[in-house]
């Protein structure tokens, strides 16, 4: 500072010295510069004074550079870097642990934070748009879609999957049908777009398009076995509800024929479902295909025992009753104590007009394991024969079965 200020000094005294030699204020002098059609022109002391400034300032800013460490500086500015960075860092895997915790509103503060880090990929963008999501920030979690979507537009697809998740679970179906077409259209089939898929169908009942994906999703391995077989069913019980509606247009005959058809090409494993069989064969039973149903029923009897089956086998007239009754005692050989098939057998032998069969049948099916039913259809029975006592006695036990209170009644007291 000292040096500096003897520089001014001197210079303030040689400009003043200067001026005084050369005549000044008698002459200042003059001084012009002309280039093209521009021109300067200035007096020679102002020019002198202009130079001393410049000389000055050039020396002021030197010396104040060299006070100022810049390599310091920079390395200021790499550790305040380095300091964000490591605070975007942890604020995303703390992020990060509480989204594995489900607590969403804590989760997608912190992963806003991490947002900040000028290294974000799009697994941040995704992350922090499902905790809004989760939180019902629905507002938030569009815009971040929508930032990721302009970052990373090579991630398209993704984006728009979760999109149109976000819409479905949202009930906006119209919305995320539009994305869905397209995803279809563009898109590979990746197991969160089949499933998202899966989930779709089931919700508008588009059941012909859910069967196709079936095999897609039993060969990836997307759903249990348990799930793939309920699927399976439903999709069946839709093309039988769809070709028994169409029975004017067909004829009956027809419409059976083509119900036939559809269950020879359905696996053996569905075809075994109790739900699903009764349907097939109460279905038959309306188009006027008794026979196509008992056989049905009798197939699956073979294979396995059922109590609902069998209870349906003696409910039904199928117009084969001395066959039916061969048929259900052979079935003796595998339930010799069934209360069901007992009681199927009295009902079948009602049919076949063998009275005293039926009231054999329905003693051992009470036997057994009593039942309302077979009371009161003994009681009946016994009734048309005749025997007043024995009806009435079953018809108390009967009433006592169905757990009505009928000592004040008439009829009993």
């Amino acid at each position: 500072m000292i040096r500096l200020f003897l520089l001014c000094l001197a210079m303030s005294i040689f400009g003043l010295w200067l001026t005084l030699f050369l005549g000044f204020p008698g002459d200042a002098g003059y001084l012009l510069i002309a280039f093209g059609n521009y021109t300067f022109e200035t007096s020679l002391f102002a020019l002198l004074v202009l130079s001393g400034v410049i000389y000055l300032l050039f020396r002021i800013l030197k010396l104040i550079f060299s006070w100022v460490d810049l390599p310091r500086l920079l390395r200021i500015k790499e550790l305040y870097d380095r300091k964000q960075k490591e605070k975007a860092y942890n604020a995303t895997t703390e992020g990060y642990i509480q989204f594995f915790l489900g607590n969403w509103p804590t989760c997608y503060k912190s992963l806003v934070k991490g947002l900040e880090a000028k290294d974000v990929n799009i697994v941040n963008y995704l992350a922090a748009s499902y905790a809004a999501f989760k939180g019902a920030e629905s507002g938030k979690w569009v815009r971040h879609l929508a930032d990721a979507e302009k970052k990373f537009p090579a991630h398209k697809p993704t984006i728009e999957l979760m999109r149109a998740q976000f819409l479905f679970e949202t009930d906006q179906l119209e919305e995320a049908k539009e994305i869905i077409e397209n995803l279809k259209k563009n898109a590979s089939y990746d197991s969160r777009l089949m499933l998202l898929l899966k989930d779709y169908y089931l919700e508008i009942e588009e059941w012909s398009s859910l069967k196709v994906l079936l095999p897609q999703l039993e060969r990836n391995r997307l759903i249990k076995p348990g799930e793939l077989e309920d699927l399976k069913i439903q999709c069946v019980k839709s093309e039988i509800t769809t070709l028994s509606g169409k029975v004017g247009s067909g004829g009956d005959k027809e419409s059976i024929k083509t119900l036939m058809s559809l269950w020879k090409k359905t696996s053996n494993k569905v075809c075994e479902d109790e739900e699903l069989i009764l349907f097939y064969a109460n279905t038959l039973i309306t188009l006027g295909g008794n026979r196509e149903a008992l056989n049905a029923v009798e197939k699956v009897m073979t294979k396995k025992w059922s109590d609902r089956l069998v209870r349906f086998y003696g409910e039904n007239d199928f117009g084969r009753n001395s066959h039916q009754m061969v048929t259900a005692e052979k079935w003796l050989k595998i339930k010799a104590d069934s209360s069901v098939l007992f009681l199927t057998l009295a009902r079948i032998s009602l049919r076949n007009e063998l009275p005293e069969k039926a009231m054999k049948y329905y003693e051992l099916s009470i036997a057994s394991s009593p039942s309302a039913e077979a009371y009161l259809e003994l009681s009946i029975l016994l009734g048309r024969v005749g025997d007043e006592d024995a009806s009435f006695v079953n018809l108390k036990h009967y009433y006592k079965l169905i757990a009505v209170d009928t000592m004040n009644l008439p009829l009993i007291s």
